[in-house]
């Protein structure tokens, strides 16, 4: 009996015992090619889709021509209602500028939360509506456009902005957006072309995500708020940034001249711009010019976990530079890039031991070990010198063979070690884990 009960149980049909408006809402997620699909399920679905409250066509769009009748068409068979979200994914020829601003314009109307637009091939110029749409949340912008600002923008509830690719502004017109967000929270801002002679802004004081990245000489970065900063593939020149009290966690991946007195300068303020952060990642191309740069770090009284990715190992750099300045690191993670090659910068037996490692530091991990004298070194040094190291992990790089991982796992687990508590985990290539 009870089986049979079960039975009947898993025959019910629950999905179609939803309300209409749940259905739709449903459907609401999925690309709307997908979502008209369903029409044929039953005579109840054959009009369900038309009450979504979402465009959404991805990058599998088809040709040109159907492509416009497709669009065309759902737009005559939807019923009027709010729009909540708009989203274009196309990397070819198949749809016409005018059809997508046209659609963003009625989103507007239509109290759209979020637009979402990946446009590659062709320029667009979107609408004036779009940047008086007292209802948008969210929006992205990837391909070319022209934002044609009205004189009174205003976006009082748009807490994510993304720009990438290529968004054609006039002159501070990016500043002028800024100002008409008065809740921004995130703003993704890459590789953006406008004409600006000045120094470029971005001075949100609501703004809590920032991530850059970009080939402006001059950026102004001004936001009390922040808590997540990313700069990526930065080209640092001129860059001016304060008031980041609260900053949490910062990765930075910048390339300079290193003998250009003014850039190092640059550089340094840099660096105390971010200071309080307690998360600081250094990408391969910062560490390298930082490496030889030789500049002094302020010291980051915050900074918990550092993580680091390393194309050479300098003693100077790494202990006196860079460690002697993070009192109170907790975490220290090492990534050895691939090309890590021979250069007349090796690593040498440091004669200080930082404050962090002997009173602070309770991890400490390695990655892509290869097993050169370099790696073996610093990992040596890192062992006899960490006082309370409580846990060392090391991955091995994939070259190694099994039998070799293993007597170089050997070899590793007998280094003296400062901590009597410091457990040391090495993950082979054949996924074996040993402690000792």
């Amino acid at each position: 009996m009870a089986k049979r009960k079960l039975e009947l149980e898993e025959q019910v049909d629950r999905i179609s015992s939803l309300h209409n408006e749940v259905l739709a809402n449903i459907l609401s997620f999925l690309p709307t090619k997908e979502a008209i699909a369903t029409s044929v399920l039953s005579r109840r679905w054959v009009s369900l889709w038309t009450l979504t409250n979402s465009l959404h066509f991805p990058e599998n769009c088809p040709t040109r021509n159907n492509f416009v009748q497709i669009v065309k068409s759902v737009l005559a068979q939807r019923k009027p209602s709010c729009m909540k979200r708009v989203s274009f994914s196309i990397h070819n020829n198949c749809y016409i500028p005018h059809l997508v601003s046209s659609i963003v314009c009625m989103a507007s109307k239509q109290k759209v939360e979020e637009i979402d637009l990946s446009l590659y091939s062709l320029k667009v110029y979107l609408p004036c509506e779009i940047f008086a749409c007292e209802t948008l949340v969210v929006l992205k912008l990837v391909g070319r456009f022209y934002l044609n600002l009205p004189s009174h923008l205003h976006l009082p509830l748009l807490k994510i902005l993304h720009l990438c690719i290529s968004c054609i502004v006039e002159d501070k017109a990016l500043m002028k957006l800024f100002y008409g967000c008065p809740v921004l929270e995130e703003l993704y801002y890459e590789d953006v072309e406008f004409k600006c002679s000045s120094l470029f802004g971005i001075c949100v004081p609501t703004l809590k995500r920032l991530h850059v990245r970009s080939f402006d000489e001059k950026i102004h970065i001004n936001t009390p708020l922040l808590e997540y900063l990313v700069l990526e593939e930065t080209k640092a020149s001129n860059y001016e940034v304060e008031n980041l009290n609260k900053l949490k966690e910062a990765r930075i991946g910048i390339y300079f001249d290193h003998e250009n007195k003014e850039v190092k300068q640059n550089i340094s303020n840099l660096l105390n711009g971010i200071h309080k952060t307690r998360f600081l990642c250094l990408d391969m191309d910062s560490t390298e010019v930082l490496t030889y740069a030789c500049l002094e770090f302020p010291t980051f009284n915050n900074l918990g976990y550092l993580q680091l990715y390393l194309k050479t190992f300098n003693s100077h750099f790494l202990v006196k530079l860079l460690l002697e300045k993070c009192p109170n690191l907790d975490v220290l993670e090492i990534i050895k890039v691939d090309d890590l090659c021979d250069n007349e910068i090796k690593w040498a037996e440091p004669t200080i031991v930082p404050s962090c490692l002997s009173s602070h530091l309770t991890t400490f991990i390695f990655r892509d070990y290869e097993g050169t004298d370099e790696e073996f070194e610093l990992i040596r040094y890192i062992l006899k010198s960490g006082k309370v190291l409580e846990r060392t992990t090391i991955y091995f790089g994939s070259s190694w063979e099994p039998s070799e991982a293993r007597d170089a796992v050997s070899e590793l687990c007998s280094l003296p070690k400062a901590s009597k508590d410091n457990r040391i985990m090495c993950f082979e290539v054949a996924l074996m884990v040993n402690f000792c």
